[in-house]
């Protein structure tokens, strides 16, 4: 199989129109059906002629999983900016993050809340812990900046 592709040009007026033009390597089709719907059909197309069509089809699904697993990270726990772009850097920010969450949710759990409120409290006390660590180290009274 393959695959055409349109080319971005401007004619002599400057406005943009796409040539067709066919692309110079080949594709493989796969169709996989699904366990859980009767009939429903999966089509990939792929430039990978190494894999076999279950190994395609159980990577498009494990895809779909790591899609979910960034959705939660940049919606729920706001990463949406790596700080690094290097291996190690991205590793580390992955790590913290869901050292993060596993205690939002252990917090979570022993209150008996729900998440956004766990998130919520779990952050205000980890910020007032920090900084009445700051006013120790300081030789200051924590009683006197946090007034109960």
């Amino acid at each position: 199989m393959q695959l055409y592709t349109g080319i971005a040009v401007n004619n002599k007026r400057e406005n943009k129109h796409y040539r067709e033009e066919l692309m110079n390597y080949p594709f493989r089709l796969i169709i996989a059906e699904s366990k859980s719907e009767e009939g429903k059909q999966y089509w990939f197309l792929t430039n990978d002629f190494n894999c076999s069509a279950k190994e395609i089809a159980q990577a498009y699904r494990r895809r779909w999983d790591i899609e979910v697993f960034f959705r939660f990270l940049k919606q729920e726990l706001n990463v949406s900016d790596l700080v690094s772009l290097n291996k190690n850097g991205i590793q580390v920010i992955l790590y913290m993050t869901l050292i993060a969450a596993m205690m939002i949710l252990i917090y979570k759990k022993a209150n008996n809340i729900g998440y956004k409120k766990a998130k919520r409290r779990f952050a205000t006390e980890v910020r007032d812990l920090a900084i009445a660590m700051i006013v120790v180290q300081c030789g200051g009274d924590p009683g006197l900046f946090f007034k109960t």
